[in-house]
């Protein structure tokens, strides 16, 4: 009976140690302990929000390594050849990567308007055909500022065929704007940048508004009309002196498709941290959000986004969560693999004890239906057989609670069986019936 026993445990454990195999297969990547993230130059908004990032993460343990770029293009170019985990990508930058299937977009997460600063002694400029054989610059090579500029300067039939066009970095595009060796700059930037103050607060610069705003959202789906209102910037000196209409583009954080899903879950939860706030452009929790990106948004970026926070991860440190997460995605396929064992396992363990009793029952069935044809000699050998049966039923120490009243009774006929041969026994020697 025992090697029976050791036999099932041994298909027991065999059906476990496969079924944990198998279900390994279903595991997510183990988790990292750092990543990369490429940004814009160092005195630019994404460094800076890089830094935020980098900050929240090393709370829960995680490091994120910043790379620093001349902008999104070289930023694509890192990021579609697995050189970087994550980047922020301007909207507009991308248009060569829509398709590619190695990089998705995770979420969209501020507005990055297209400042366009000219000298005040060209009048009053109305359109970018305006610019027309003019001295421009239109942000460094490399850079997003550069991209986007150059595709609607191009629509505008401004090229270089006409005009003069110089690719310096902002700070170098602000002090020629100054000199008066340029008549123009064009520069993506954050509304809180320093610079955006000193050039609106400069008597010799104007800013540039869009007068076919909407022409220019529906022409390129990933851009936006903001206002920058009458003295929006500074109320005391009325900064700027009328209502502004700029173009903007969206910043977007954009993953490597062989980006860890969990680490993923993380930035983008830092993400809506950082920038869910409100200010001059966008209301409190308008970002992260799906909308602009120009590369398709990741289908687990969206559920997140939408859905937010699981339970075990409002409940639980994001590192714990994990670890129960991955727990119950392990278990859930295990238990399918061993239930169908279980269910067989069960019918046969009662099988087993019920068995048991019902072979003692058989035994003592057996010597009552011959109690009546007993001699003397016979009763002997039969009590010596039912002490044995009875010995071997006492020693019965693994008999489930719920079998224990079949067993009890059969202890009770056991004893009627004795009384029985007794009386048997009790017959025969009164009437000397002894061979």
């Amino acid at each position: 009976m025992k090697n029976k026993q050791y036999l099932v445990w041994v298909i027991f454990i065999l059906i476990a140690a496969i079924g944990f195999w198998e279900t390994t297969k279903f595991l997510k990547p183990p988790l990292p302990k750092s990543f990369s993230i490429a940004t814009g130059r160092s005195d630019g908004a994404y460094y800076k929000f890089a830094k935020e990032y980098k900050k929240l993460l090393k709370k829960q343990g995680i490091t994120l390594n910043i790379v620093t770029t001349a902008g999104s293009v070289e930023a694509l170019k890192l990021l579609n050849a697995g050189k970087v985990d994550v980047a922020f990508i301007q909207g507009g930058t991308a248009k060569k990567y829509i398709n590619n299937k190695n990089i998705s977009s995770l979420a969209s997460i501020f507005y990055e308007p297209l400042w366009i600063f000219y000298n005040k002694n060209l009048g009053n400029i109305r359109y970018l055909y305006n610019f027309k054989g003019r001295k421009i610059s239109i942000g460094e090579n490399g850079s997003g500022t550069k991209a986007l500029s150059s595709l609607l300067l191009k629509e505008n039939d401004v090229s270089k065929q006409n005009t003069t066009i110089k690719y310096l970095n902002t700070e170098q595009s602000i002090k020629a704007l100054k000199k008066g060796t340029i008549d123009a700059l064009f520069m993506v930037v954050s509304p809180k940048s320093d610079n955006i103050k000193k050039l609106l607060s400069n008597p010799n610069v104007k800013l540039f508004s869009f007068k076919r705003a909407l022409a220019y959202k529906q022409k390129f789906l990933y851009l936006a009309s903001l206002i920058l209102g009458e003295g929006t910037i500074d109320l005391k000196k009325n900064i700027p002196s009328k209502d502004i209409t700029l173009l903007s583009a969206t910043c977007t954080l954009v993953q490597n498709n062989k980006f860890n899903p969990e680490l993923m879950k993380l930035l983008l939860k830092i993400a809506k941290k950082v920038h869910s706030k409100k200010n001059l452009f966008a209301n409190e929790g308008f970002f992260p959000n799906t909308r602009f990106a120009q590369i398709p948004i990741n289908e687990d970026a969206k559920i997140y986004l939408k859905k937010g926070d699981s339970l075990l991860e409002k409940i639980f440190p994001f590192r714990v969560a994990v670890m129960i997460n991955r727990l119950i995605i392990f278990l859930i396929p295990l238990i399918t693999l061993l239930l169908p064992f279980f269910k067989g396992f069960l019918p046969v363990y009662r099988w087993r004890i019920r068995y048991k009793i019902y072979k003692w029952y058989g035994n003592l069935s057996e010597i009552d239906k011959n109690i009546e044809k007993m001699k003397i000699s016979q009763i002997e050998e039969t009590i010596k057989k039912i002490s044995k049966l009875e010995k071997e039923i006492k020693e019965q120490t693994n008999i489930p609670l719920s079998y224990m009243g079949e067993y009890y009774n059969l202890q009770v006929h056991i004893d009627l069986i004795i009384k029985k041969i007794n009386d048997r026994k009790i017959l025969l020697e009164k009437n000397n019936n002894i061979i």
